[in-house]
């Protein structure tokens, strides 16, 4: 039978409290005893440990319980700041962060040369302005996250880009041997999906199905990110949704990315219209009942609801959320997906947009940083 020494016990119900910090922000000793079954003198223990090192703050906030005033204690939101950086084909999107996940500062670097040696020049131009908005903080940069629209390995190298010739890039170790900070890089539609699972926290199984330069899917299995043998799972814009169709640039034809992200949205306005337009005026002209955006969007819910079906059959999810601008901006997207699910078979528990919309790399990053900072299991965020 196993047993576990008083440290480990100690280190475990450390965890809890903060665990509860993180999940109400600010509480009483008196309440945390209540919430997580500990003696008053063991929280008191912990929370004077966590005040020296200045994870916990007490406030000059009280309030009166059993004639009693307690004193608020929250957790310390300015211990420590997070870089968050998405990498996108025309730009680079970086923002600072508290551990409340509050964005303090952010930034938008435009790119024109996507070749590898002019991007990654921009890249640390961008890590070393965000550097400098830092400002104070007790443990200073707890960590960079980097979120990368392409395969990677279970290594964490970019084996593709889909948008540039990038290929087996060790961007991870670059960026911490020019920082000297602990950096994680993750592929976008995996960060989509840890963050959503950070928010939807009772869903055990959960999808994010990212629409947008490309078409990628995170999968949490069990409460536990999936990316399969090799690091590659998800990759379902480059599953086939018309054979023989269009030329993909991972050198398959008719793949889903062709016909559903923003650039096969274009596209298929363009084939129609003759008219060259941005993913933003698409939307607005189809709010402006344009033929050939109604057109448009009428088969972007038609193929978004396949794959939703699809996705459902293959690997039954409790959730899926889709990140997309598309869905985002027009309300009824979702609802219209909803009624062509038609499968009696599907059972599927919630079907919705992100909550962090078109922040949810550099959220989803954030939220994962500060939870390996806080070194919990159960992070849960205020919804």
């Amino acid at each position: 039978m196993k047993t576990h020494n008083s440290k480990s016990v100690k280190v475990q119900n450390t965890k809890l409290v903060i665990e509860k910090l993180v999940e109400l922000r600010e509480t009483s000793r008196s309440d945390l005893a209540k919430l997580t079954t500990l003696n008053k003198a063991t929280i008191s223990s912990i929370i004077n440990e966590l005040i020296e090192k200045n994870i916990v703050i007490e406030t000059d906030k009280t309030y009166k319980t059993s004639g009693r005033s307690a004193k608020i204690i929250e957790l310390n939101k300015n211990a420590g700041r997070i870089i968050s950086i998405d990498l996108l084909t025309n730009s680079i999107y970086g923002i600072v962060a508290n551990l409340y996940g509050e964005i303090l500062f952010e930034s938008k670097t435009h790119i024109e040369n996507i070749d590898f040696s002019y991007y990654l020049k921009e890249i640390l131009k961008s890590v070393d302005d965000l550097k400098s908005n830092t400002h104070d903080s007790d443990y200073g940069i707890i960590g960079i996250g980097v979120g990368v629209y392409g395969i990677l390995s279970k290594n964490k190298k970019i084996k593709f880009a889909t948008f540039t010739s990038w290929k087996d890039i060790e961007l991870k170790k670059i960026i911490e041997d020019y920082t000297g900070i602990k950096t994680y890089v993750e592929n976008e539609a995996n960060i989509s999906a840890l963050g959503e699972k950070i928010v939807y926290h009772h869903y055990p199984n959960l999808i994010s199905l990212n629409i947008g330069i490309g078409v990628g899917m995170g999968i949490v299995i069990d409460d536990k990110l999936y990316t399969g043998q090799d690091g590659y799972a998800g990759e379902i814009g480059h599953t086939i949704l018309i054979p023989n169709g269009k030329k993909c640039v991972c050198g398959n034809y008719g793949c889903l990315e062709r016909y559903i992200s923003d650039i096969g949205i274009e596209e298929k306005y363009y084939e129609l219209s003759n008219k060259k337009i941005t993913i933003n005026k698409f939307i607005n002209r189809y709010k402006n009942d344009d033929k050939y955006a109604k057109i448009v969007y009428n088969q972007f819910i038609d193929f978004v609801s396949i794959t939703v079906n699809n996705i459902c059959q293959v690997l039954n999810p409790s959730a899926i959320i889709i990140n997309s601008k598309i869905a985002e901006e027009i309300p009824e997207t979702i609802s219209l997906i909803k009624n062509k699910m038609r499968s009696q078979i599907v059972n599927l528990e919630l079907l919705t947009i992100s909550s962090f919309k078109h922040k949810s790399n550099v959220l989803g990053l954030t939220h994962i940083l500060i939870q390996d900072f806080l070194d919990i299991e159960n992070y849960k965020v205020p919804a």
